[in-house]
């Protein structure tokens, strides 16, 4: 029969997916820890890097593989818009705008309950069925 070999197959071939998710999973572990120790070996070495620069009293320090520096940044902005739109209706200032959307829940209840019947901008679509099967024992 072709429908238990091929189930058989697809059972099989999903077994073979989550023992090699299995594995994957703890080389990803064991590469998850290595990575964390680099990564404290990095920031340590930044640490001396900077106290190297500061103690050089230079803008810039360079080897011939590479340099490091401190780089100018911008200010940081930091915005309260529900303060900044309760000052801006207030002293009638332009610095805020409004945006409408479409309640579509509200649209979709409507339409189903026959409150409304045609509303211009939503189109409903028949789909075809998914094909779906199950493999028992949980696969």
């Amino acid at each position: 029969m072709n429908l238990e070999k091929n189930l058989k197959i697809i059972k099989d071939a999903k077994l073979d997916i989550e023992l090699l998710r299995r594995e994957n999973a703890k080389q990803c572990r064991d590469n998850d820890f290595k990575i964390g120790e680099l990564n404290v070996t990095i920031g340590v070495t930044e640490k001396l890097l900077e106290e190297e620069l500061k103690e050089s009293g230079e803008k810039k320090l360079e080897c011939k593989l590479g340099w490091c520096a401190y780089r100018v940044m911008p200010d940081k902005w930091e915005y309260d818009d529900d303060k900044i739109i309760e000052y801006c209706k207030s002293n009638n200032k332009p610095y805020y705008h409004t945006v409408d959307i479409a309640e579509r829940m509200k649209l979709k209840t409507a339409i189903l309950t026959h409150q409304e019947e045609y509303i211009p901008g939503v189109t409903v679509t028949s789909q075809e069925p998914k094909f779906n099967y199950k493999i028992k024992g949980g696969l």
